[in-house]
């Protein structure tokens, strides 16, 4: 047998079962580790759209009520602009009006208004009725502690933003929350401009405590939190559980995510927030009808999101290790019976194969899993060390024999070796004279018979390339011949065409200069006989037209006794509407609230009849002082009539002079101009010519200059000696290239 100890950590079935219980371990971890973070990331989610949701609640809440404290406030102005363009705004009505407001209006701390400066009915009299000391008319309306209305008339602030918004901007706005120095209370303020024919007169409003806010959000609760606070457009705490917050600007953590929050008017979470203890979320709202931005800030804690992850990862883990144990004892049992007790007899056989008792054969071949696998393994292996006894006799005497192979083998090696390091020889000695430009080389020692096409074509190979270059190098001295002929001729015309073209150059500057000046006399006379024709024609035209003016001037002379009597008309009509406006005015007066709205029709109606009055009267007068006028331009316009035919016949006998100086100066600049175009297109000719002949030059130079280098390069090489080779000297042209004469 072989030796192996008896600990039961060296068992394979044991290490089987730890392995498992270990891999179950570990995948529960990780099954536990994942869920926890699904489940961690949907309670997140869950618990963050239900903080908001909730939050939305109170946002609405806020909302709704601040509406309507700003609907108070529109009506209010709205009712002072009615009554004041109905006549019937005075200052006792402006202050019945707050005082029933106010009295109506539980939430609010006071109700006023502020004239601009005499703006209300232009009094200024610290006696009347609602003017302070300073004669400026400015109610206030409070409320005191036990409810009751107090009345005041306090002093002018024309300084302060609840005046200066609304009288810049042009519509109502929402202050900054502040404290009152009277009761120590945080507030806001709604206000308006009264408006009167387009004009501010004043502006009114109402001071309402934000103490319900507080009240609001102190009551209420978010997953167990009641840390819910309020902060202003100007980062200050509006309402916050500790008190001492409260009108104090937003600091530490969480300023970043708070301005972005206002500036996106997104919801914010801020992670992690006090040590990890609670998750600030900060929602942003906008006050209808205004631009002021709160934020609305919730703490959720930390414990309402792991509480039930924490429940959930504790419920897991403990089925989760029930499970595992189960499992552990039961592959524990099945591996003692189909693992540990078959391993236990190949351990036997495996025993008797190392020392060398292969007639037993193995046990469990009949098995068709993993041992029955092994097994029959051992069993081939079993068979195959009996046959390597019978079959090492035979192995000795075949190595015997491959080694009078393998010598043989290594005599024809040798001999092939000793043949292939003559033909390197040999080619080595060829291809060294090629390199030193030999190209009379020539391999004549036979080679082995394998490598004697090698032999055959390399020496074709060379005399090819020789007589290439033999006939490359009669044509070189052939080109350089002719190149150098044709350089000459080259540069011969290049000479005359240049003295040609630098002729015709002048000559076509002339020619162009006198063009240009006859040309431009023609122009001028041209401009002028158009100008003579357009001024008779204007004088014939302005004829006419002071004709016409003269009888359209008749015919409005005619319309404007007719529209005296129509403004005459709509003055009566502008009369019975006034009268009509006035009794609805009144009407509505009567009827009280319900006939507010029609009163400030009926006002603007009113005022409508009485500028519709003012104007007819001041289009009659218009009209009238029109006619008088129209009868003066018409005399003036006929005298201007008969002045404007005798121009047109001056200009008429210029023209006709113009005209015949005209014809001549354009008959001498047409034939001047064909001139021109014929001495243009000669200059023209001659210049490309010109650019030829250079052309033409330096390319000669050029293959001059190629021509020498291809022979340079030639007689590198040795060619071999032929009998029909050319003489190495240049030759002659067989003809000389003509000169160019000059036409």
């Amino acid at each position: 047998m072989l030796g192996h100890s008896n600990r039961p950590w060296n068992s394979l079935p044991t290490r089987i079962v730890l392995i498992c219980g270990l891999a179950f371990i570990v995948i529960q971890a990780m099954a536990v580790t994942i869920s926890a973070w699904m489940m961690k990331s949907q309670v997140e989610k869950s618990v963050f759209s239900e903080a908001v949701a909730q939050s939305r609640i109170l946002v609405d809440q806020i909302v709704t009520r601040m509406s309507q404290q700003n609907a108070i406030v529109r009506s209010t102005a709205g009712s002072l602009e009615a009554s004041h363009k109905a006549g019937t705004g005075n200052r006792a009505e402006v202050l019945s009006l707050l005082n029933e407001s106010e009295t109506r209006f539980t939430d609010s701390f006071g109700m006023w208004m502020e004239e601009t400066p005499s703006g209300f009915d232009g009094r200024r009299d610290a006696h009347a009725i609602g003017s302070n000391a300073n004669g400026i008319f400015f109610p206030y309306f409070t409320r005191r502690a036990d409810k009751s209305i107090e009345y005041h008339a306090i002093k002018e602030q024309y300084d302060h933003p609840w005046y200066t918004l609304p009288m810049a901007r042009g519509n109502g706005i929402l202050t900054a929350p502040y404290v009152a120095e009277s009761n120590h209370v945080e507030m806001v303020s709604f206000a308006y401009p009264v408006v009167f024919d387009g004009k501010k007169i004043g502006v009114t409003g109402i001071d309402t405590p934000l103490d319900w806010i507080v009240t609001l959000l102190g009551n209420a609760h978010i997953f167990g939190s009641r840390n819910i606070a309020l902060i202003s457009e100007d980062m200050l705490w509006i309402a916050n559980p500790d008190e001492t917050l409260l009108m104090q600007p937003y600091k530490g953590e969480g300023a970043g995510e708070l301005a972005r929050a206002v500036s996106t008017r997104k919801v914010q979470i801020i992670r992690g927030f006090q040590g990890g203890t609670q998750e600030r979320i900060l929602i942003p709202f906008v006050i209808p009808g205004f631009d002021n931005v709160w934020t609305l800030v919730v703490d959720v804690p930390v414990s309402a999101l792991n509480t039930p992850v924490r429940d959930n990862v504790v419920a897991l883990v403990t089925s989760g290790f029930v499970l595992m144990m189960l499992s552990v004892l039961l592959i524990y049992l099945i591996s003692g019976k189909l693992i540990r007790k078959p391993f236990r007899n190949l351990l036997a056989a495996v025993s008797d194969l190392s020392h060398g008792r292969y007639d037993d054969r193995i046990s469990g071949t009949n098995r068709r899993d993993e041992i029955g696998m092994v097994a029959q393994g051992l069993e081939g292996f079993r068979a195959a060390l009996l046959k390597a006894r019978h079959a090492e006799a035979e192995a000795a005497e075949t190595r015997r024999r491959h080694e009078r192979l393998e010598q043989k083998a290594r005599q024809e090696e040798e001999a092939k070796i000793r043949n292939v390091d003559r033909v390197i020889r040999t080619m080595d000695a060829g291809l060294g004279k090629l390199a030193k430009g030999d190209l009379s080389v020539e391999l004549s020692d036979s080679l082995p018979l394998e490598f004697e096409p090698l032999r055959r074509n390399f020496n074709q190979s060379v005399r090819q390339l020789a007589d290439a270059l033999s006939e490359i190098a009669g044509s070189g001295r052939v080109i350089r011949t002719g190149t150098s002929d044709v350089a000459s001729g080259a540069e011969s015309l290049a000479r005359r065409t240049e003295q040609q073209a630098a002729a015709l150059e002048q000559t076509a500057a002339a020619v162009n200069e006198t063009t240009q000046s006859v040309a431009s006399s023609a122009a001028q006379i041209g401009d002028a006989q158009k100008i003579g024709l357009q001024a008779r024609g204007s004088a014939t035209a302005s004829s006419a037209i002071m004709q016409q003016t003269h009888q359209a001037m008749q015919r409005i002379e005619e319309s404007s006794r007719q529209i005296v009597t129509i403004v005459e008309a709509i003055d009566g009509i502008a009369f019975q509407t006034n009268i009509l406006a006035l009794n609805a005015a009144v009407e509505a007066a009567r009827a009280g609230e319900a006939g507010r709205g029609f009163a400030v029709v009926a006002s603007e109606v009113r005022a409508l009849s009485l500028r519709c009055a003012e104007a007819a009267k001041d289009i009659g007068t218009l009209v009238r002082k029109t006619g008088s006028e129209i009868r003066t331009g018409s005399k003036c316009v006929s005298d201007t009539g008969k002045t404007l035919e005798d121009i047109s016949d001056f200009i008429a006998r210029i023209s006709d002079s113009l005209n015949h100086i005209l014809v001549a100066a354009q008959e001498q600049s047409a034939r001047l101009s064909e001139i021109n175009t014929a001495v243009s297109s000669m200059d023209q000719t001659t210049q490309k010519n010109a650019a030829a002949a250079d052309h033409s030059r330096a390319a000669s130079r050029q293959l001059a200059g190629e021509t020498e280098r291809l022979a340079a390069l030639i007689n590198r090489f040795r060619l071999p000696e032929s009998p029909n080779a050319s003489p190495s000297g240049p030759r002659k042209a067989g003809r000389a290239l003509p000169e160019p004469t000059r036409a």
